[in-house]
This record gives structure tokens, sequence and C-alpha cells, in this order.
């Protein structure tokens, strides 16, 4: 499903991003399904190698749409939002732990991107 230019401002705003920061925080950069590390940018040490990072997601408990994203106690509730790594996140929306294809992944907003 494609996103509504509103929502993608949403994903890029300066409350958004301090919003996931807080949630890793309080999780300790661990995804909250499955418990391994996750990196993090901003928050997480430089010094973890690479090919040892694994992309973590802030996934929204009750899944945000283009009707219910401007409703910050859905969009913004700390209580309602849990960092998860990306093979919990392909889990969560595709119940297996590959997106789709082996070269495909999804970014930091959920886009689905080609994996170089």
């Amino acid at each position: 499903m494609q996103r509504s230019k509103e929502r993608e401002k949403f994903y890029k705003s300066k409350i958004w991003k301090q919003v996931t920061i807080n949630v890793w925080l309080k999780q300790k950069c661990l995804c909250n399904r499955c418990g391994c590390p996750v990196f993090i940018k901003d928050i997480s040490s430089d010094d973890i190698p690479k090919e040892k990072r694994k992309k973590g997601i802030v996934h929204h408990t009750i899944y945000l749409n283009d009707n219910n994203f401007i409703d910050e106690n859905i969009s913004l509730n700390e209580d309602l939002l849990e960092g998860i790594c990306i093979d919990c996140h392909n889990t969560e929306h595709f119940k297996k732990k590959q997106a789709v294809r082996d070269d495909l992944t999804f970014d930091s907003f959920g886009n689905l991107i080609k994996i170089r």
C-alpha cells in the first residue's frame, strides 16, 4: 500500500524521530520480540562492524493508515510502539522471514528497497 505524502512527512518529522529514539533507549537497542541487538543510528556504537549490524524499526502495534496517523494518541504513543528487528518486522507483516525475495528488505520508513 502506498503511503500518502502527509504520512511520509510524519515519518520524517523531528517528533517521530525523537519518539523512535526514546523507544530504542527504553529497550536498550534490543528487539522487543526476539531480544537480538539492533543497530540504531545516533544511538548504537559505530564500533559495531557493519556486517554484524541488524536493522531495527519502530513498529506501531496499531497499524497506521491515512486516517489515524494524525491522532497523536495512536501515532506517537510510546505505549503503542515497539522496537523490533527487521526479521521480526517482516514476520509481523508477511508472516515469514524474508519480505518478498532475498534481495529485498524494508528501510526505516517501512518502504520496500533492494539490498545492495
